[in-house]
């Protein structure tokens, strides 16, 4: 008799345990456990289960159901989530903001410029980070105060143009190895040239003579890419002090 009644009483218990574990407050503490676990894909099912209970905290669930899929680069289904708002500022900001962490930037801004308080500041921010994710620095200063200095860049077409000396565009932008190396292939190249001319080698010096073009022009192309890549990492040097700067 006392072993039924124990079975009866540890079956009760365990139900109770159960039917506690599916209620809603519990399973919002544990879904928000796991996103501070940075556990995004289980925080996700849980929070989607919070819904599915109907918690009385419906935007504040959405909230972080679309900060779990913006983690998990979800971005679609992000969007979709933003029909747990009433219309208004706060759904056209959380649209803004999935587009602007998908990078899709244009349509980012489609959503942040009609907004008005209380989320104008962080629709500016976002606008400006937006614009110096572009590189668009001078549009991006319009939105946010940039540190100083800005970038100062080296023009293509000079160095194209310095490289009519091999090498001198890869020193121009302060690619001096390659600018060596430049100098080095396009001489060796040429000189060979000119010494199987004076031995009337005909097929070596073609060759060569072949090989010190190609080299050259690869050398005119190189200075006129170590200008662009030079200005490239001025700019990402320089976002990524934006970042730093504007919190």
């Amino acid at each position: 008799m006392i072993a039924i009644i124990f079975f009866i009483q540890t079956q009760t218990d365990s139900m109770t345990i159960g039917v506690n574990m599916f209620e809603p407050g519990n399973v919002l503490k544990f879904a928000d456990h796991m996103f501070e676990q940075k556990d995004y894909q289980t925080a996700l099912g849980e929070y989607k289960r919070c819904q599915f209970l109907g918690d009385s905290q419906p935007e504040y669930i959405a909230d972080r159901v679309i900060e779990c899929l913006t983690n998990l680069k979800r971005f679609d289904e992000a969007l979709e989530e933003t029909g747990y708002y009433q219309s208004g500022p706060r759904k056209q900001y959380t649209k803004g903001l999935i587009y602007y962490l998908a990078g899709s930037y244009d349509s980012s801004r489609l959503y942040l410029v009609k907004i008005d308080l209380p989320y104008i500041d962080r629709a500016r921010k976002l606008m400006g980070l937006g614009y110096a994710e572009e590189f668009d620095f001078q549009k991006a200063s319009e939105y946010i105060d940039l540190p100083g200095p800005v970038p100062r860049y080296k023009n293509p077409m000079l160095g194209g143009f310095l490289s009519l000396v091999p090498g001198a565009g890869h020193f121009y932008s302060g690619r001096v190895s390659d600018g060596i190396y430049a100098l080095v292939i396009v001489g060796t190249a040429s000189a060979l040239s000119c010494y199987y001319y004076n031995r009337d080698e005909n097929i070596k010096f073609g060759f060569c003579l072949g090989a010190a073009i190609l080299f050259y022009a690869g050398n005119i192309y190189g200075g006129i890419n170590a200008a662009r890549n030079y200005n490239f990492y001025q700019n990402l040097t320089y976002l990524e002090k934006i970042k730093e700067t504007v919190k």
